[in-house]
């Protein structure tokens, strides 16, 4: 136990609006700096809403935990109206069903995403279909007409008596929202005082699962429900995804060579083997592979051999098939980067020193070479290896260790 709690310290508080305001001021996305909401930290989050407005808490409730298994953003959800949400009931069981539009002005048959959020059962705020039903209670004890145009979330204002206004033909504000968490974060101090708006999506992403009934969807989709932050990345993914499927690891496993179909390899009879396959290709593979073996005179030793040592056209390529082998050596040791920066292997396949790289060598793995000119920055100030060493004593021994030290100093500007 601590005291005063970090968490809940006004210098903490301080700061951290402080660096929220200076993410703003300069377009700082502070989206992926967020906290990460855990199921413990969303109970305590749903559980505080008890002293609020009935209709209020009902709305936060179905808010929170949609947004949560939904992974949404906060602006998709409010931008929600009646006639995208609805409470699906089939033999297997119920769910909500959203229906979020790709921009403002997006067509309801083609530029949308259907999602269908199911209950959590392990979790009570994560019923959402429960929280779904008292929400909509709430609304009809309003006794307000409501249209299927109208926004999900209004406009709420909160009155003097306790009571609310609501202006169901405008979407709530996120900054109304976000001043309704940080008074629910400051009144629990369990809570971390880091949950923002952005806390929801990103954790709740361990929750999302998508289902393809007609087994078939198009790219857009596919961006759409994966969040991919651009093109390239999304395309990265299907393509190393292919590589990797490409490649069957049960045949990676096998240590016995299979020849061509037909032909049983036994490693204890070498000779027999070579005329085995001889054999068939002079009499099933004629015209252009068995060209170069004459019919009429018998085939050489050394053709047979070569015919017997020939890769089967349909075997199991690897991954250096596909893949460009990288250029830059590892390093295991800081005196191992500290030779293949300044110093020449031939032997081990180093023609130049990786400080006199070309451009087009170190595109090849432009990451590594980044790290080593990282390093490279600590290599200049010292004359020798050893003088080296004795200023980054105990953190020599791994690159990873090094390379994290060497990363600290120069932000500490201590190089």
């Amino acid at each position: 136990m601590i005291d005063p709690n970090p968490a809940q310290a006004m210098e903490t508080k301080q700061y951290v609006v402080g660096l929220q305001k200076y993410n703003r001021l300069h377009n700082i996305d502070d989206e992926k700096k967020s906290h990460p909401l855990t199921v413990h930290e969303l109970s305590l989050l749903v559980n505080s809403l008890a002293h609020l407005n009935p209709f209020m808490a009902a709305l936060l409730r179905f808010l929170l935990c949609a947004c949560y298994l939904g992974c949404f953003r906060i602006s998709e959800m409010l931008g929600l109206r009646w006639c995208d949400v609805a409470l699906v009931d089939l033999p297997g069981g119920q769910f909500v069903s959203v229906r979020l539009r790709w921009h403002k002005k997006a067509s309801v048959e083609k530029e949308c995403q259907v999602y269908n959020l199911v209950d959590e059962r392990a979790y009570p705020c994560l019923r959402v279909c429960g929280f779904y039903n008292d929400y909509v209670n709430a609304v009809g004890a309003t006794l307000m007409n409501v249209t299927k145009d109208a926004f999900v979330f209004p406009q709420v204002t909160c009155l003097i008596n306790g009571s609310v206004k609501i202006n169901w033909a405008k979407a709530m504000e996120q900054n109304f929202l976000r001043k309704q968490i940080n008074d629910l974060v400051e009144s629990t101090p369990s809570l971390s005082v880091n949950i923002s708006l952005h806390s929801m999506r990103r954790g709740g992403c361990f929750y999302r699962v998508f289902e393809s009934p007609e087994r078939k969807f198009n790219f857009r989709e596919l961006m759409a429900w994966c969040r991919w932050e651009d093109t390239k990345t999304c395309c990265e993914y299907l393509v190393t995804k292919s590589l990797s499927d490409a490649i069957d690891p049960r045949h990676l496993l096998q240590t016995r060579h299979r020849g061509p179909h037909g032909v049983n390899v036994e490693p204890t009879n070498v000779a027999e083997i070579v005329d085995q396959i001889a054999q068939y290709v002079l009499t099933h593979l004629q015209g252009d592979r068995t060209s170069s073996v004459p019919s009429s005179s018998p085939a050489t030793p050394s053709e047979l051999s070569a015919i017997a040592n020939k890769q089967p056209p349909l075997a199991q390529r690897s991954m250096q098939d596909f893949v460009v082998p990288k250029i830059i050596p590892t390093a295991r040791s800081a005196k191992d980067a500290w030779e293949q920066w300044f110093s020449v292997d031939h032997k081990n396949g180093r023609p130049c020193a990786l400080k006199d790289y070309t451009k087009s060598m170190i595109k090849s793995d432009r990451k590594k070479y980044s790290e080593r000119q990282t390093i490279a920055t600590a290599f200049n100030k010292y004359q020798s290896y050893s003088h080296f060493e004795q200023a980054y004593a105990g953190y020599t021994n791994t690159y990873s260790n090094l390379l994290h030290e060497v990363r600290k100093r120069k932000r500490e500007n201590t190089l």
